[in-house]
C-alpha cells in the first residue's frame, strides 16, 4: 500500500534528464524547422496559394509542437493521464490536418488513402474510448 506522503512526493518529482534532454530536442527541432520554413516562405516570391496553406499548417504543426515542449520543461513533472489523452488528441487532430492537405495537394487521388486511413484512425480511437467510458 503506497502512502499519502509517497503519492505526493511522486506527484512532485523532477523530469528524468532523459526526458529533458527529449524535450530540449524537441523544441530546437521544431524552432530550427519553423525557421526554415518561414524563410523559404519569405524568400520564394509568387507562391501557389496550396503551398503557402501548407506552410502555414507547418508552422502551426511546429508552433504546437514547441509548446508542448515549453509546457514539459516548465512543468518540471511527470504528465498525468489526462494530459497525455489530450495530447493524443492533438496528434490525432494534427494527423487528420496532414492527411487533408496532403489530399488537396494531390487533387484526390494521391491523398485519399491517407484521409481515409486518418478517418479509420479516429473512429478507431473515438470508439476505445467510449469502451474505456464504460466500464
Amino acid at each position: 500500500m503506497i502512502s499519502a506522503e509517497d503519492t505526493i512526493a511522486g506527484l512532485h518529482d523532477a523530469l528524468s534528464l532523459r526526458r529533458r534532454v527529449r524535450s530540449l530536442v524537441q523544441l530546437c527541432g521544431a524552432a530550427a524547422v519553423i525557421g526554415l520554413v518561414v524563410v523559404l516562405w519569405l524568400t520564394e516570391d509568387g507562391l501557389p496559394a496550396r503551398t503557402q496553406a501548407g506552410f502555414a499548417a507547418v508552422v502551426l504543426v511546429g508552433l504546437a509542437v514547441m509548446t508542448r515542449a515549453v509546457y514539459v520543461l516548465r512543468q518540471r513533472g511527470h504528465l498525468f493521464a489526462n494530459d497525455k489523452v489530450i495530447a493524443s488528441w492533438i496528434a490525432s487532430g494534427f494527423a487528420v490536418l496532414l492527411a487533408t492537405g496532403l489530399a488537396l495537394a494531390g487533387h484526390g487521388r494521391l491523398g485519399a488513402p491517407f484521409v481515409l486511413a486518418a478517418v479509420a484512425y479516429l473512429l478507431f480511437t473515438h470508439r476505445a474510448k467510449r469502451r474505456l467510458e464504460r466500464r
